[in-house]
């Protein structure tokens, strides 16, 4: 009988749970701010404006124009002029680290070159799932072996999130996911980390 009674209460509060967060969630994707949406830059205009995004029909340059400026030489093979030919950053690899310090350094105004061995993204970065989450796996090993250290490292992994959310929205979105929940201390657990 009591089961019975506890069952019924643990659906109804994981029911009113799901609803109240689904709302917040919602409400918070209407309240995101100036990078909720995607603005692309005109296909016409040669350089895009910091902030946006080149349009869908603008090509990348050619391996030999693009080596060519990294040599000081303009398209046609004539040297640059000397301010023209040094750049302010050059970074080298091109995977999830390189390529955000890049889009970085880029926003920010500095002139930057990026080297990469193979394609961009195509070693470590492209085996990763890309997701910044909160370090659940960890969460579970300070909890049930009360380990205090993994603790402070999923503190310090949810504080570096909302950083890298608040200072570069243009970079991450947040995703939604479905996770299956066995039993009902599970909710809370899942909700924190």
């Amino acid at each position: 009988m009591w089961r019975q009674q506890f069952a019924r209460k643990a659906i109804a509060y994981g029911a009113a749970t799901t609803v109240a967060g689904y709302a917040g969630y919602s409400y918070y994707k209407q309240q995101a701010g100036p990078y909720a949406r995607t603005v692309y830059a005109d296909p016409l205009e040669t350089p895009t404006p910091p902030g946006m995004r080149p349009h869908a029909f603008w090509t990348p340059p050619k391996r030999v124009e693009m080596l060519n400026d990294l040599k000081g030489l303009e398209r046609d093979g004539s040297a640059k002029a000397a301010d023209e030919r040094e750049y302010d950053l050059l970074v080298i690899g091109g995977g999830a680290t390189g390529a955000g310090c890049t889009l970085d350094a880029a926003t920010r105004g500095l002139k930057v070159a990026m080297v990469e061995r193979d394609d961009f993204a195509s070693g470590t970065s492209s085996k990763s799932t890309k997701l910044v989450h909160g370090g659940v796996r960890y969460l579970q090993k300070a909890i049930m072996g009360l380990d205090y250290e993994q603790w402070k490292m999923v503190r310090e992994a949810l504080h570096e999130r909302k950083t890298f959310l608040h200072i570069a929205p243009y970079l991450s979105n947040e995703l939604p996911i479905l996770l299956p929940v066995y039993t009902w201390w599970q909710l809370p657990y899942f909700w924190i980390g």
